[in-house]
């Protein structure tokens, strides 16, 4: 059940990022409640890095599979969801980080706009 997950939370993260990075840094939207909560222990320059490089991977993925997932019956969709996934898996491991380290980084970044910020710089890197 968690491979399913890997591509959406990636590409969930990827669309929030276009929006975020319209606001002014130090803005707040209205009706946001300012974040109080400190995240856990810091994440290594090396890790953002690799999963900069994942995510970009990923969302290549994503966008090779969109068109095909538009026009596919259930259950060619079920079929294409899997190789999607399998090698949203392999596009994370082939950069040194398991599944869950990666999706780790991925749910800190989203509560955290500094780490967002590197993540997206690592990933923009990668497409380069």
């Amino acid at each position: 059940m968690r491979k399913f997950l890997v591509l959406g939370a990636g590409i969930a993260f990827m669309a929030a990022p276009a929006l975020a990075l319209a606001q002014q840094p130090g803005t707040q939207q209205p009706g946001q409640a300012p974040s109080a909560a400190a995240p856990a222990a810091p994440i290594s320059d090396a890790t953002v890095t690799k999963a900069g490089a994942a995510l970009h991977d990923v969302a290549q993925v994503n966008q090779k599979y969109q068109g095909e997932m538009q026009s596919a019956s259930p259950a060619q969709k079920q079929t294409l969801s899997a190789q999607a996934n399998a090698e949203a898996v392999q596009a994370i491991q082939s950069h040194g980080l398991s599944v869950d380290q990666y999706l780790g980084v991925i749910r800190t970044a989203q509560n955290d706009p500094k780490l967002k910020q590197r993540l997206l710089t690592a990933a923009n890197s990668g497409a380069q």
